[in-house]
């Protein structure tokens, strides 16, 4: 009967345990996402700055994307030295259309080439500028990623 009771107790004070450490979660969550409303409200009021990914209305090339190939293309020059090794592939460049449509801060996120990764580079820092993304109807920099093939034919 006596170990019967003490195994009670044991199991009363588990379970006391358990619940406050479930409370303490439970409270800690709740205090994680409230920080996080409070700081995403705060950053999207002084974040002048900032660079979204993601935005209401995405940056768009004046002609859409049929005259954004042609001024990339138009641009772009096949380097000599890739072009007589028969070196093609695809590179992956980001860069972030500003507020004023501009496109600055040009990075290879995926090479193919070094030679090749330059021609791109390249050809993106002389594309005209964007009609820029905005969020709640303002002018916002937002990131944008561009696949660039080159292929000899």
């Amino acid at each position: 009967m006596f170990n019967i009771i003490n195994k009670m107790k044991m199991i009363k004070i588990v379970k006391t345990k358990c619940e406050t450490f479930m409370r303490l979660i439970l409270a800690f969550s709740f205090v994680t996402v409230l920080l996080l409303t409070i700081s995403t409200k705060v950053n999207a009021q002084s974040g002048d700055d900032k660079i979204l990914f993601v935005a209401e209305e995405m940056p768009s090339f004046p002609g859409g994307d049929k005259a954004l190939q042609v001024s990339l293309y138009k641009n772009l020059r096949y380097p000599e030295e890739a072009y007589n090794n028969n070196i093609e592939g695809k590179v992956l460049i980001r860069f972030v259309i500003t507020k004023d449509g501009t496109v600055t801060d040009a990075t290879v996120l995926r090479s193919a080439d070094p030679a090749l990764d330059k021609a791109a580079l390249d050809a993106v820092k002389k594309l005209p500028k964007f009609n820029p993304g905005k969020q709640k109807g303002n002018p916002v920099n937002v990131w944008y990623t561009l696949p660039i093939v080159f292929n000899i034919k």
